[in-house]
């Protein structure tokens, strides 16, 4: 076992877990989400111990010694719940991690991660068989989605929207401090500044350039992966500021996480951003006749699109290095080796489907380049059915009348916007059927509130019901 400059930390998030209890460690978790590259410690034959990893662990730990916590587990995973759900979708996923490559050994070929003579590391196809990955992406599955278990549990019983709200503010400030550390520290010639936090093992790509511009990672790996974080923050803030009527700040930080998408340079966030700003426009519309504040922001981004464009045009036209910028990162993306490459690992997903009659080649088995993709190849037709399925129970939920206009009305749909975010960039990058702990974790948190609020409404209606002064009276 190998002990890193992130060690310390994950010991003292373990530590207040159990002094403090896992609903007031929710701080803790948000705190390490911005910081995906950051790794607990890293043990010999299983890689990276992940800090993200590391924090959910530690609140199921200090779950343990709150009895009362572990009985209200069930019914979280409770018949048509999303809870029960994601329970299926989670042992079809184990099943399939198992047998699947097992069973169709050698009847289909996929995309692994192989040693190329004079060339070192490199994907390949290859005929299906068992491997370590089936292993690993299914642990950290099985990590992922608890995550949605336990924060769903808790804060059915015990959480508020506050608390939540709060923990959004940590995390989005956490990121923005980390993304100016990252780029401030190439400019004043410091690039290995952020290697304190970037302490897995998995291959780092933080010193891309793109036409002499620095590619934003902040504390992850890579820019998609910053992208991918950043692009759900930004869902958030924008969801929240349209409920948010007592102040203009949640507005300037949606727009603030705009500009660092912006900044990122990473061309799958591009067009998840404006995927979800079309689907969210779209889908919000009625609201825009209903009040005064809805209508002027609509107004006002049809107002600023048009404009937008036409200087982007002039910009274009006028300035050769931005009209190359541009063609590198959105226009002939696809035509790239890059690109031409991931489509080809999506065709060959389809192709794993196919041959494996609908089942998929096991979890960890197919690497694609979509989130959908990825689904088809791995866990097949029905755990593609299963995740579509608990998507749409975590979409559809709704606090119940009486919180119609509060905060808790704004931060659940906050949270959702912010799933529908990660899953629009999931959907043109993810390489394996997960949606990682900050997905879920989100998601988690929006149907525990939902869940409290229906049992504090339930209870109220039981309790005007059997007050024998008002049974009197009528």
């Amino acid at each position: 076992m190998q002990l890193l400059t992130t060690t310390p930390l994950a010991v003292f998030i373990l530590v207040y877990m159990f002094v403090r209890g896992p609903i007031k460690g929710l701080w803790l978790l948000f705190f390490t989400l911005p910081m995906g590259a950051a790794a607990a410690m890293n043990v010999s034959g299983l890689g990276s111990i992940y800090l993200i990893d590391f924090a959910v662990i530690s609140m199921w730990a200090a779950l343990l010694i709150h009895p009362t916590g572990l009985q209200q587990l069930f019914a979280t995973m409770r018949p048509f719940r999303p809870g029960f759900t994601l329970l299926l979708l989670l042992i079809v996923s184990l099943l399939s991690a198992f047998f699947l490559p097992r069973f169709f050994r050698g009847q289909t070929e996929v995309m692994m991660l192989v040693q190329v003579p004079d060339w070192g590391m490199a994907f390949r196809l290859r005929p299906l068989e068992p491997t370590t990955q089936n292993i690993s992406q299914s642990i950290r599955l099985m990590i992922s989605m608890s995550s949605f278990v336990i924060l769903a549990t808790l804060f059915r019983a015990y959480g508020s929207a506050a608390q939540v709200h709060k923990a959004m503010i940590l995390a989005t400030t956490v990121n923005l401090i980390i993304t100016i550390l990252d780029i401030g520290s190439y400019a004043v010639g410091m690039p290995d500044l952020l290697d304190a936090i970037r302490t897995s093992t998995m291959a780092m790509l933080d010193n891309q350039r793109m036409l002499g511009v620095k590619r934003v990672a902040g504390g992850f790996s890579e820019a998609s992966a910053y992208g991918f974080y950043t692009v759900g923050l930004f869902g958030y803030w924008l969801r929240y500021w349209f409920n948010d009527k007592s102040s203009w700040q949640s507005g300037m930080v949606a727009l603030l996480q705009m500009l660092l998408i912006i900044r990122s340079t990473s061309s799958s966030t591009y067009v998840a951003m404006g995927a979800f700003l079309g689907l969210y426009f779209l889908w919000h519309f009625r609201t825009m006749f209903k009040a005064r504040r809805a209508m002027l922001i609509y107004a006002a981004v049809l107002i600023a699109v048009p404009a937008l464009m036409t200087v982007f045009i002039m910009l274009f036209t006028l300035n050769p290095m931005l009209k190359d910028f541009a063609d590198e990162i959105l226009l002939t993306k696809m035509s790239s080796d890059s690109g031409v490459e991931r489509m080809g690992w999506n065709a060959q997903a389809m192709t794993a489907m196919i041959d494996t009659y609908g089942l998929g080649a096991g979890i960890g088995s197919v690497r694609a380049s979509s989130f959908l993709y990825a689904c088809l190849g791995n866990i097949g037709i029905i755990g593609t059915a299963l995740f579509v399925v608990f998507i749409g129970q975590v979409l559809l939920a709704r606090v119940p009348k009486s919180q119609r206009g509060t905060q808790t009305e704004a931060v659940v749909g906050a949270l959702q916007a912010s799933c529908v975010a990660f899953l629009m960039q999931a959907m043109l990058s993810f390489p394996y059927p997960n949606l990682e702990v900050v997905f879920f974790a989100h998601a988690g948190l929006a149907i525990g509130l939902v869940r409290r609020h229906e049992i504090i409404e339930r209870r109220r209606v039981i309790a005007r019901r059997t007050d024998p002064v008002r049974m009197a009276v009528v």
